[in-house]
């Protein structure tokens, strides 16, 4: 999925895709497609203090009005009005911001006024008024009941209420995949929870009913997390890595050192939990919790990521089976977070292998490391034989569009998007929210640096998120072939909100398939050549994906290129 950041005030969104439109877009009239390139522009101009030349780019967008234009338009408004406001010409601003506020705002109300470059508007008793009516619809839309009230070991029983109140009715507005649970009554759904937060007899029970609550919905990107001096009793967690391999808990990464000492290896099967079958143990205290959206997500989060965790400090006991076939009781202790992240492997990483297969490792998309090993290394890549991007471990970022760019030669789409529209007159007169289509991005490809060789990407059940929207680009690229497993089956835009003692919590917002259209939300991406790792491959430490996908390259003609 694509994630906005900062920058200056402003949308990352319309500065990294602006400079990507093609030729034809930067010549048209004031349009949805025309606006990130000339914002852009317009950005460059304010930076060189030509504000009256920048305001000149912006200004067609006023007069076209907002339709069409979404939130591009409310931001691309703010700017005007500061342009405006720094070429003396008062007036324009106020206009401007005035159309921008009317549909919404585009900044907090703080930063409207506090902004520096709308100084000489703090005398008009019209941005007094503005100011006044953003701090209004910010206490209603942008917070939430009760979050302001503080962490205590035991909320308030109002407290508790006004909590799960707020993911059933954020939920309710905004939720984009309720036609997944036709059988689930949400309004039902909360008035059964109201007595399970109101018996809570501390604030962490009260936080793991409202992660049941969420987990019902099953969805990747609909969660509860606690308040951060609570994490440690929920994450808390062993040095291991676990997966379930052919019905079985097999350690996968001995990640602590001091645990190698306790005779923990790579390939141990662990089969009970304080004298409990880890599977009955994990049906009962760990995938009850755990918001997924497929059977692979669910299997992921429990058997790989929350298998282990509880308290930090906290011991329990392990009976493990080998690899010679012995078992063993064995007693671990979770670690708090903090000795957690000692552990932490790099994300990105680069290798030739003997055979002359190129693989580049990518564990997150949270930055644009993985583009930037790629580019590094291209003169490399494009003398082997293939190149293999590892994804199986991506837990997602944002949609890495500059790594897209220099695997093809053709325009890269983005995905079809839909979210919910509600519109309080029509519901009125009867009619119930629907569905707002929004147009897919289109960016060229890179016009400097290209990967010429084959292309092979690795997935799995922990390909998550933006790491899915990579796949999904690739796939629709016809660039080459996918090798592994399913991927997650979770990505979209997820509406982060604040919860009672500091909590947080998370709803999708947006249901996004492929440009191609298909649908992978709820269903995940199944590869080209399915293959996934045994316990023989795991003791024995081979990577039966990354040799199936090294051959598929190498049988590939060498004058393949996307």
């Amino acid at each position: 999925m694509i994630k906005t950041q900062t920058r200056r005030r402003v949308i990352f969104f319309l500065v990294a895709f602006g400079s990507m439109l093609t030729a034809a877009a930067q010549q048209a009239p004031a349009s949805a497609t025309s606006l990130p390139e000339r914002y852009t522009e317009s950005l460059k101009l304010y930076e060189a203090k030509q504000y009256a030349e920048a305001a000149a780019l912006l200004e067609p967008f006023y007069a076209a009005g907002p339709e069409g234009m979404d939130w591009h338009w409310n931001t691309a408004m703010y700017e005007l009005a500061c342009f405006e406001a720094l070429a003396g010409r008062k007036e324009k601003a106020m206009d401007a911001l005035m159309a921008s506020e009317a549909q919404g705002g585009s900044v907090p109300a703080e930063h409207l006024a506090t902004d520096t470059d709308l100084e000489s508007l703090h005398g008009d008793p019209r941005f007094t008024q503005l100011v006044a009516a953003a701090r209004a619809r910010e206490r209603l839309w942008a917070q939430e009941p009760g979050q302001s009230l503080p962490l205590a070991p035991n909320l308030s029983d109002d407290a508790k209420v006004a909590g799960l109140s707020t993911v059933w009715s954020e939920a309710r507005f905004n939720f984009a995949f309720f036609d997944r649970q036709p059988d689930l009554d949400w309004n039902q759904t909360y008035v059964d929870f109201l007595p399970k937060v109101r018996a809570t007899t501390s604030t962490e029970a009260y936080y793991r009913v409202l992660m049941r609550f969420a987990a019902l919905l099953k969805d990747g990107h609909t969660n509860v997390y606690p308040p951060e001096p609570l994490q440690d009793a929920f994450y808390g967690a062993p040095g291991l890595g676990t997966q379930l391999v052919e019905n079985a808990v097999v350690v996968t990464r001995v990640a602590d050192p001091a645990l190698l000492a306790q005779h923990w290896r790579v390939g141990d099967v662990l089969l009970k939990i304080d004298g409990e079958d880890i599977q009955r143990y994990a049906e009962r205290e760990v995938a009850p919790y755990q918001s997924s959206s497929t059977p692979q997500d669910l299997q992921v989060r429990t058997f790989d990521y929350a298998l282990l965790s509880g308290h930090a400090g906290s011991q329990f006991h392990v009976t493990v089976r080998n690899a010679e076939g012995k078992e063993e009781e064995r007693v671990l202790t979770r670690l708090t977070l903090k000795e957690q992240s000692k552990f932490e492997k790099p994300g990105t990483s680069f290798k030739m292998r003997p055979d002359g297969i190129a693989v580049l490792t990518i564990d997150e998309f949270e930055d644009t490391q993985g583009a930037k090993a790629l580019l590094a290394n291209l003169p490399l890549i494009n003398s082997s034989k293939g190149l293999v991007i590892d994804v199986r471990a991506n837990g997602g970022g944002s949609t890495p569009v500059d790594l897209l760019q220099m695997l093809t030669r053709k325009p890269i789409r983005g995905p079809m998007m839909r979210t919910r529209t509600y519109i309080a007159a029509d519901r009125a007169r009867g009619v119930l929210p629907g569905w707002k289509d929004i147009a897919p991005f289109e960016v060229p490809a890179d016009p400097t640096n290209h990967v010429d060789v084959a292309v092979a990407v690795l997935t799995s059940a922990r390909t998550f998120s933006a790491a899915e929207d990579f796949v999904a680009a690739f796939n629709a690229m016809h660039r080459g072939v996918t090798v592994g497993e399913a991927t997650a089956g979770s990505t979209g835009q997820p509406m982060p909100f604040q919860l009672p003692g500091g909590g947080r919590a998370r709803v999708c917002t947006r249901n996004d398939r492929a440009s191609d259209g298909t649908v992978f939300e709820g269903v995940g991406l199944l590869p080209t050549i399915a293959v996934s790792p045994t316990i023989k491959s795991i003791q024995r430490n081979t990577d039966p994906g990354l040799e199936r996908a090294a051959s598929a390259l190498l049988a590939t003609k060498p004058s393949h290129a996307g």
